[in-house]
C-alpha cells in the first residue's frame, strides 16, 4: 500500500514533536514508536519519540492469534474507512499489551501510544491535523479514559488520518456501552481468559529446562491456580528455577497468585 508523504506535517522542538502551523518539518517514520502526552504548563499535546517495543522471549502465539492479527491489518489496509478499532479485553496478565503491540508493529505504521495523562475530548483535535496513516495505543482504556469522548474519534467525524486504534480492556463494564456491538466503531474484539497447559508448560521449559520437570509444573499450575496468566506463569517459573528444591506448594505459599 503505497504510504503518504507528510513532510510538512509536524515540527520537531526540543524534543516534542506536534503538527506544525508553519517551520520545521518532521516526518513520522514507519514502524517508530511515539508517546502522545499532554505538556500542562503549554497546554499542548504533543508526540515524543520513545524506545521501540521489546517482547519476552516466552512470549507465546498460536496460530488464532497470528490470523487475528493478520485479519486486523488485512482489514485496515483494505478499507477506505477513516478508523478500524480492535479491543483486546479480558484477564489482567494475560498478554493484552504485547499483542497489541505485536499488531502494531505488524502493521508497519508510526505508532502513537497515548498517554493516560491525555484527556479524551483533546485527541479528536490532534489527530485531525493528521493525515498520515497510523497506529494508535490505549493501553488499559477503561482505567484511564472516559470512553463516552472517543466516539467521535472513533467514528471519524472530522477530516481526520486513517487510523488502526488498538484498544486493551481489563472490564468491558467501564467502558461505553455505545462501543459494544458496533463494529463501526471497534471492528475486532478479542476476548482473553486462561493460557491452556501446553503454552504453560512451554513457558516453563523455557525458564527452567527440564521437559519433565515443566511438564509436572504446567500441570500442577493449571489445576491449582485461579490466574492462569502469562505474567503468573512467569514468575512461578523463575521461583522453580531460584527454589529448586521448594515443592511446588511451598513456591505458590509466598506468591501473589490465588489458588482455586
Amino acid at each position: 500500500m503505497e504510504k503518504k508523504n507528510n513532510k510538512t506535517q509536524f515540527i520537531n522542538f526540543n524534543g516534542n514533536i506536534t503538527p506544525k502551523p508553519s517551520g520545521v518539518d518532521y516526518s513520522l517514520i514507519p514502524g517508530k514508536v511515539y508517546t502522545m502526552t499532554h505538556l500542562r504548563e503549554e497546554c499542548l499535546e504533543v508526540l515524543q519519540e520513545d524506545r521501540d517495543f521489546e517482547f519476552p522471549s516466552t512470549y507465546y502465539l498460536n496460530e488464532k492469534d497470528h490470523k487475528f492479527i493478520d485479519k486486523c491489518i488485512d482489514t485496515f489496509n483494505k478499507t477506505e474507512k477513516m478508523t478500524t478499532g480492535v479491543l483486546l479485553s479480558g484477564l489482567k496478565g494475560s498478554g493484552k499489551t504485547l499483542l497489541a503491540k505485536k499488531i502494531a508493529v505488524e502493521s508497519g505504521l508510526p505508532i502513537i501510544v497515548i498517554d493516560s495523562r491525555v484527556c479524551a475530548d483533546d485527541i479528536e483535535g490532534f489527530f485531525a491535523k493528521i493525515t498520515d496513516d497510523v497506529c494508535v495505543i490505549f493501553d488499559e482504556i477503561d482505567k484511564y479514559w472516559n470512553t463516552r469522548y472517543l466516539l467521535g474519534f472513533l467514528d471519524g467525524v472530522k477530516p481526520t488520518c486513517k487510523k488502526l486504534v488498538i484498544a486493551t480492556c481489563n472490564n468491558e463494564k467501564e467502558i461505553n456501552e455505545y462501543l459494544n456491538d458496533r463494529c463501526s466503531r471497534i471492528r475486532y474484539k478479542k476476548r482473553f481468559s486462561g493460557l491452556d497447559k501446553d503454552t504453560v508448560a512451554g513457558i516453563i521449559n523455557d525458564v527452567i529446562d527440564n521437559k519433565d520437570k515443566a511438564s509436572a509444573a504446567a500441570e500442577y499450575f493449571c489445576s491449582n491456580v485461579e490466574t492462569i496468566s502469562h505474567d503468573n506463569v512467569i514468575i512461578f517459573a523463575e521461583e522453580i528455577k531460584n527454589n529448586p528444591d521448594d515443592s511446588f506448594d511451598e513456591i505458590i505459599e509466598f506468591l501473589n497468585i490465588s489458588k482455586r
